[in-house]
């Protein structure tokens, strides 16, 4: 039984990946991919391609440039010899992702700090002011023991 490899034309490849039919004409035109076409010059895809755009996107989300991509695609495409180069790359890019995730958990807990003042001046101003005056009178009756 012959075990025939699926195609995708460009639109049933922009409904697998989410990606536009823009972007994958730019990934094109950048050596990201290179698709098969029929006779009629009609880009067809292969269910490889689609993995490949996949893994390409899952790169891009994670802000690899466009240049360090095509570096990495050229090295692919030239076999086992580079994959050194292509840890480094990795590598490289993996403490990039780590440097911005460190730079986001500083910010979130900015923004936590935030949240809990602007929630306690919002749960406070509800209190009256006999509230807060016994509240002061507590902590003073504390300070003196």
């Amino acid at each position: 039984m012959e075990n025939k490899k699926q195609i995708f034309k460009i639109k049933a490849v922009t409904e697998k990946t989410g990606l536009t039919e823009y972007t994958l004409r730019y990934y094109e035109k950048e050596g990201l991919i290179v698709p098969n076409r029929t006779p009629s010059n009609i880009r067809i895809y292969s269910e490889d391609d689609v993995n490949w755009l996949l893994f390409i996107e899952h790169m891009r989300s994670t802000d690899m440039s466009i240049e360090d991509l095509k570096h990495f695609v050229k090295l692919r495409r030239y076999g086992s010899d580079y994959e050194e180069e292509i840890l480094h790359i990795l590598v490289r890019h993996r403490k990039q992702v780590a440097e911005k995730l460190q730079r986001y958990q500083e910010n979130l807990n900015l923004l936590n700090h935030k949240i809990d003042m602007y929630t306690g001046q919002l749960r406070d101003r509800d209190q009256n002011l006999y509230e807060h005056f016994i509240e002061w009178m507590a902590a003073k009756k504390d300070e003196k023991q």
